[in-house]
């Protein structure tokens, strides 16, 4: 038998024997169920046989080994997945010379190569983000060239894509040679290791094979540094990553810990998982209200941070009142910390520096929640729909960074500047992001605050002059949210893009594909062309 890629044993030949009786259809009972399963292939027999089981009739110990080969089927469906994508990225008709004319047409700087084509093509019926969609491509190639062995692993089921994706990213990009060099390395104990055990042993083998690079891959990295949008979390809440060189993130998670552990020994009666959350806003935005004991000392901030009430200095009120003889000093008048603080309290000058630049957050509420006579949610901008509680307190809070955008559900104003003007004024602007909330291309999620705003049937006339049809005006109906990487799709006649209603838009890809999106609402995006309607052989606009 040649050598597994996993360093597994061969397997002993009764177990053979009863796999093939496990696929020829015999009976499945509890006993030795998970070593007859794992001797099958993962395919459609696998997949048969875990679905004929009597789950409620196992034994407890067998039911964790149906969820590792139910797992095995999954992977083997992600190899197809990924397989089908790079097949994508390498079709003729993404290879199309019309295509390559728009593409030479894009902004100089702007290489839009068949991958992204195709992962433009997927993220609509996927309804995920371009970069994921780009990512299942580079799997496909990955998993068909240098790494083919971890592919066959995934294919096999013996490895879960997360732990494939890890390979991937960590080395799916280097020269062949090294590639291969690493996935020996790594691929035969990756069964016994978590996702981000294979991701340090990736690095550790990447560094062994090529130190050489080092250098150079950490320089690439680090130039990829970022902050991720806010992610939507249950309950109003929101999620960040950040991505930093190792350095930088140990200590700021240090120094974070230092603060939280510091204001426990002082009794602060919240958690460090709470401590260290509050603690990052404090610095980043300065909004809490420190406390400041007679003797210049800066007690801990008692902000618990659900609906607190706030008086009108912004300052956290309740039955937690200062302690005797502390007086209680905004951030923003002391943004230097603790002794910026005290400076400001014993009425010292002090240099504070420059201050934070200010930040403009929208908030969408309609006038029946604001008066409290209905609970609908309101919308923030950039994370979607908060509770009706939440809104209100936001709403009220004149202080703040908060812009209110009151709406009237009843109201069907159109806003219409004809071709007067090219640049939409700004109430017109705001309309339309308000309107759409997100970029109007299928599953992307870049909030309209940051999208160009695009004239879906061109404004000017094409450089030869002629336009095939007639130019759109600066107006509602034909104003849209676009992130940059869709607008220059779009631009370049990749995609094309249609609106029959204001707020309303019908998406074409490369492949044909067409797709109805009504982005500011909770509307689910239509696939058009589907089961039993071919796509057109042009699109009807």
């Amino acid at each position: 038998m040649p050598d597994d890629p996993l360093g597994r044993a061969a397997p002993d030949p009764d177990d053979r024997g009863r796999g093939a009786a496990v696929a020829a259809g015999a009976p499945v009972t509890g006993e030795g169920l998970g070593e007859r399963l794992d001797a099958m292939p993962a395919g459609p027999g696998l997949l048969a046989e875990l679905e004929a089981l009597d789950l409620g009739a196992l034994p407890s110990f067998e039911l964790p080994e149906v969820v590792v080969q139910a797992r095995r089927v999954a992977a083997r469906a992600h190899a197809l997945e990924a397989a089908a994508a790079a097949a994508l990225a390498r079709h003729p008709d993404l290879r199309h010379p019309d295509l390559a004319a728009v593409c030479r047409s894009l902004p100089e700087g702007t290489a839009f190569v068949h991958a992204d084509l195709a992962a433009a093509d997927l993220s609509a019926r996927l309804l995920v983000s371009p970069g994921e969609a780009k990512l299942l491509i580079r799997e496909g190639r990955a998993y068909a060239g240098a790494l083919a062995g971890t592919g066959a692993a995934l294919a096999d089921g013996r490895i879960e894509p997360a732990k494939t994706r890890a390979i991937v990213q960590g080395a799916g990009d280097e020269p062949a040679h090294v590639a291969a060099a690493v996935e020996a390395e790594v691929l035969p104990r990756v069964a016994g290791r978590s996702v981000r055990q294979v991701r340090a042993d990736v690095a550790r083998a990447l560094n062994r094979v090529d130190p050489e690079g080092a250098a150079d891959r950490h320089r690439t990295a680090r130039a990829a540094r970022t902050v991720s949008r806010p992610r939507i979390l249950q309950d109003g809440m929101a999620g960040l990553w950040a991505v930093l060189p190792a350095a930088d993130a140990v200590r700021l998670d240090g120094m974070l810990d230092a603060l939280a552990r510091r204001s426990r020994q002082a009794g602060d009666p919240r958690t460090l998982d709470q401590l260290r959350a509050d603690e990052l806003l404090d610095r980043v935005l300065g909004r809490t209200a420190h406390l400041v004991a007679g003797d210049g000392t800066v007690l801990p901030s008692r902000r618990d941070g659900a609906h607190e009430h706030h008086d009108a200095f912004g300052l956290v009120a309740g039955p937690d009142a200062e302690p005797e003889g502390a007086q209680a000093v905004p951030a923003e008048v002391a943004p230097g910390g603790a002794a910026a603080a005290a400076d400001a309290v014993a009425g010292r000058p002090r240099d504070v520096g420059e201050a934070a630049p200010r930040t403009v957050v929208h908030l969408t509420v309609s006038l029946a929640t604001l008066l409290g006579a209905d609970d609908a949610p309101g919308d923030l901008a950039g994370y979607g729909p908060i509770d009706a509680q939440q809104a209100r307190a936001m709403a009220l809070d004149l202080g703040s960074t908060w812009q209110r955008i009151v709406t009237d559900p009843l109201s069907k104003t159109v806003l219409d500047v004809g071709r007067t003007t090219y640049r939409p004024p700004a109430a017109l602007a705001d309309h339309v992001r308000h309107r759409d909330k997100y970029c109007t291309a299928p599953g992307c999620p870049v909030p309209a605050t940051r999208c160009d705003l695009d004239h879906t049937r061109e404004y000017h006339p094409p450089p030869d002059g002629t336009p095939p049809r007639p130019l759109g005006t600066t107006c509602a109906h034909n104003l849209g949210p676009l992130c940059r990487t869709h607008h220059r799709l779009k631009t370049a006649g990749i995609l094309r893009v249609h609106q029959p209603t204001a707020g309303e838009f019908i998406w074409r890809t490369p492949t044909g594909h067409a797709f109805r999106v009504r982005p500011g609402t909770e509307e689910p995006t239509l696939h058009l062309s589907g089961p039993g309607r071919p796509p057109a052989s042009r699109p009807p606009f």
